[in-house]
């Protein structure tokens, strides 16, 4: 997908698909786009620290280390689906994502930037509430967000994360005004 940060500038933006289809490298060159115009730029980096779990490249975070831009993120956020091994330890860890999260959402809020940026938005919204997601996304004048919305990782040891977090996608869905699906799979 060929695109630059100027056709959406302005408007808030949400890039959704399965696990390894392009959302945080399309979100990366976003980015660096937005960061040549020297905007004010916040990331709220919900992704996990980039890793290989049984053969599938999960995670990463959206900005390398000294880039100018105001990072809000955790190198504690985990995977639970694709780690837990019981429902018990699943919900553990969607609960303590949902705690590190909702404190960078907070962060953000008390000092918003122009521009936000969101990687993962999905990591919250496996057990966090989408009211916390929207307070800051109407605070910035343009956003792009990523996050999971596909079938590949609906296994969750039948602790509903997974519906949670697919409910709350969908919602998010009808609060933007664009949303890109990549590789077009049925929302």
């Amino acid at each position: 997908m060929r695109c630059s940060y100027e056709s959406f500038r302005h408007r808030r933006t949400l890039i959704v698909g399965d696990v390894g289809v392009g959302k945080t490298g399309l979100c990366g060159k976003l980015l660096s786009d937005a960061y040549d115009l020297c905007e004010s730029i916040t990331v709220l980096d919900f992704g996990p620290s980039n890793r290989e779990i049984d053969g599938l490249k999960v995670g990463g975070h959206l900005i390398k280390p000294g880039c100018d831009v105001k990072r809000l993120g955790s190198d504690m956020i985990k995977t639970p689906r694709l780690t837990a091994r019981s429902r018990e330890e699943l919900n553990e860890l969607a609960d303590e994502n949902r705690a590190i999260t909702t404190k960078l959402i907070h962060e953000y809020v008390k000092a918003p930037t122009p521009v936000l940026f969101i990687n993962d938005l999905s990591i919250h919204l496996q057990r966090g509430g989408l009211e916390e997601v929207l307070r800051a996304i109407w605070l910035a004048q343009t956003v792009i967000a990523n996050g999971y919305l596909g079938k590949r990782l609906a296994e969750d040891y039948g602790s509903g994360v997974s519906a949670h977090e697919r409910r709350n996608m969908l919602d998010l869905v009808e609060e933007m005004d664009l949303v890109v699906n990549l590789r077009g799979e049925e929302m």
